[in-house]
């Protein structure tokens, strides 16, 4: 394993080299190429890509779109290693409004002033386009947030990726460590970030995402219960090569749930509502190889996949 990571230190440090002399244009061909061989080379992502995709779009999208919208956002994913490489050496305070960079009104003066008068703000993004750059343009935006992520198992690349995304301010916070940092954030008034795609288990809420059952982070709606924090969800689409356009899909106050009967379950369907609309305004830039739903509802698609076409007919979860 050690031999395998330091190749792929030599290959993504030749990679940088190559990109960063190539240019964006050049960069994402070059990439885009490489993600088509793998994405052919990898039958279990393509199935699970297609599994997920075709079950949550099913009706939405037209059947034979799914393979298509798979094999796109694995691709889109792929480019993601190649943002990061090209913000290394095109991102700056003078140069992120000219990639899309900039969050729109009146969300970016909202937020600002929630900032100034040190109100807690959650912000919630999902596994979308290039999210490695989220805390990159909250910072060049004057945004000074604290970022939950997930450490890579490549060190070194990790170290690379994490100073890249911290360039801006924003401070980044290992998420088996968050728990404590972001109660202190929200409690002296600051942002927090997170990617709250994920699937919670048994010990979430009961909801449902894109139409298919699911279980939500609890978290969420604790947090900005407690601390009385706005709820922003928002994402970063990538509309051309090394070009950005920032979405806020929703932006949730205190008022507006706390009168609900159920805060928490709320705020969570709030949320998830936002993260959908973000997801289908451009599905194919969604990841859909990631396990929204838990490894278990993969599985059963992946069943009924080789099952008979009658047994297709009902979706996972009993929703037909």
């Amino acid at each position: 394993m050690s031999t395998v990571i330091r190749l792929s230190n030599v290959y993504r440090r030749l990679l940088a080299a190559l990109l960063g002399a190539a240019g964006p244009g050049a960069a994402y061909r070059i990439t885009g190429a490489l993600a088509r061989v793998l994405y052919a080379s990898l039958p279990v992502v393509r199935q699970r890509s297609e599994a997920q995709c075709r079950a949550a779009l099913e009706g939405r999208v037209p059947a034979e779109e799914v393979p298509r919208i798979a094999r796109e956002a694995f691709r889109h994913r792929i480019w993601n290693l190649a943002d990061l490489m090209l913000a290394d050496r095109l991102l700056h305070p003078g140069t992120y409004q000219r990639y899309g960079g900039t969050i729109p009104e009146p969300y970016r003066a909202t937020l600002l002033a929630a900032q100034r008068m040190r109100h807690p703000v959650i912000l919630l993004t999902a596994y979308y386009g290039p999210f490695d750059l989220l805390p990159v343009f909250l910072g060049y935006n004057g945004l000074r947030a604290t970022v939950v992520y997930r450490p890579h198992a490549n060190a070194e690349f990790d170290a690379y990726r994490r100073r890249i995304r911290a360039r801006s301010g924003c401070e980044l916070l290992p998420a088996d460590r968050s728990a404590a940092r972001l109660a202190d954030a929200l409690q002296s008034g600051g942002t927090v970030a997170i990617v709250a795609d994920h699937h919670a288990g048994r010990r979430g809420v009961s909801e449902t995402f894109l139409g298919l059952p699911t279980v939500a982070m609890r978290s969420v709606g604790l947090l900005a219960l407690h601390y009385g924090a706005s709820v922003a969800a928002a994402g970063i689409r990538r509309i051309g090569a090394f070009r950005f356009e920032i979405v806020v899909s929703d932006l949730l106050h205190e008022h507006d749930w706390r009168t609900a009967d159920d805060p928490v379950a709320f705020i969570t369907a709030h949320y998830l509502r936002a993260l959908e609309r973000l997801v289908l305004a451009d599905p194919a830039q969604y990841l859909w190889v990631h396990a929204r739903w838990g490894e278990e509802f993969i599985h059963h698609l992946l069943q009924q996949e080789d099952a008979s076409p009658a047994a297709r007919l009902t979706r996972p979860g009993g929703a037909a």
